[in-house]
């Protein structure tokens, strides 16, 4: 299970590397729909990321109230990054966001008997996610914005 947790987890990085590569490859006219859809995808794995604390919830009772508010905070700030009016304020909201579900993760999830190794991946696929929308931002000095 952990060698599947491990490629999946690489596999659901490489929307953020690739469509972080296209915000610099694709036509201009594309870019718009591009970011929008980097930003999509941030919010589905911020909101990922906060499921994962309404499965401890479940397994670890005397820890349920803050597991389950987390997940649903989780979701509700991934929404309204989504819906923020410019893009690149949208794309640094989510950086900030896949950083504090990383710090809440390395804080809060030590009282369950999770294998050293997910701490390692998820430090690994939170740099990828948080520089992939890095990069995004910076591809707005292509399209002439910055």
């Amino acid at each position: 299970m952990r060698i599947l947790a491990f490629f999946l987890g690489l596999a659901g990085a490489l929307p953020f590397i690739g469509v972080a590569a296209a915000s610099w490859l694709a036509p201009v006219g594309w870019h718009t729909t591009i970011v929008h859809a980097l930003s999509v995808y941030a919010a589905l794995i911020v909101s990922f990321l906060g499921g994962v604390h309404w499965g401890v919830a479940f397994s670890r009772p005397e820890f349920a109230r803050r597991h389950l508010l987390w997940g649903m905070a989780s979701a509700a700030m991934a929404w309204g990054a989504v819906l923020l009016p410019w893009a690149i304020l949208s794309l640094s909201a989510f950086i900030l966001l896949l950083l504090l579900s990383w710090r809440v993760d390395r804080s809060w999830l030590v009282h369950i008997d999770l294998p050293q190794k997910y701490g390692a991946l998820r430090t690994v696929l939170t740099a990828v996610a948080a520089l992939s929308l890095l990069l995004a931002i910076g591809s707005y000095g292509r399209v002439g914005i910055l």
